[in-house]
């Protein structure tokens, strides 16, 4: 009787700790610099969830990647319909991936990968000289370049009016051209197509006197 009980209490705590291991989703994977390939260490790797019906993202974990770019975090599975996982590091563009419940898996490991791009700047220098001309207008156009960041400018046509002594930043991924062209309205002062390199966390000023 005894040894029936004991074979009904492994197998009680068999089950128990199988259906625990299920109700939990593990999240592995590594984080690389994309210009380079490089392994990020110390990237902060935060998992949000979001329940039914509701926008507000719930903080259910964070861990930072190792010395390889390895990541490893668990959450519990719970009534939620959304995962969210957040990726960042210092001067990278952060990356921000969310994924239904129904892609993921509690019996293996979710594997995912992520790339973050490192920060760069182009400065605009605008002033008119000598003294400008209150009719005067500026015109740049962005043809490519980042866009997809708060502090982005958008690949279009912007105007500047009057007399300006004006410093612009656009940020872009390190390692690549951001692509422009300007003129001042009325007159055949022109620059033509230009692009500029953006070096990795640097600045590159670009002068346009008119």
């Amino acid at each position: 009787m005894k040894y029936l009980a004991l074979i009904f209490l492994l197998a009680l705590f068999s089950f128990t700790s199988c259906k625990k291991k299920e109700l939990e989703f593990k999240f592995t994977g590594n984080i690389k610099s994309l210009n380079n390939n490089s392994n990020l260490a110390n990237a902060d790797v935060k998992i949000y969830v979001n329940t039914a019906g509701s926008a507000n993202q719930v903080l259910e974990a964070t861990t930072t990647s190792d010395n390889s770019g390895n990541y490893e975090v668990s959450i519990e599975r719970s009534k939620y319909e959304t995962v969210t996982i957040k990726v960042s590091k210092s001067n990278y563009f952060n990356v921000e991936e969310a994924y239904s419940i129904d892609d993921l898996t509690t019996s293996d490991p979710n594997e995912i990968d992520y790339s973050l791009s490192p920060k760069s700047w182009t400065k605009f220098i605008l002033k008119n000289v000598p003294a400008g001309n209150s009719g005067d207008v500026l015109k740049i156009q962005k043809v490519s370049g980042k866009t997809n960041c708060d502090d982005c400018c958008p690949n279009e046509t912007k105007f500047y009016y009057g007399v300006i002594d004006e410093v612009v930043y656009c940020p872009n991924d390190g390692d690549t051209y951001m692509k422009f062209f300007w003129f001042v309205e009325g007159t055949t002062t022109m620059n033509g197509v230009d692009s500029i390199y953006n070096t990795p966390f640097d600045t590159i000023s670009y002068t346009i006197e008119y």
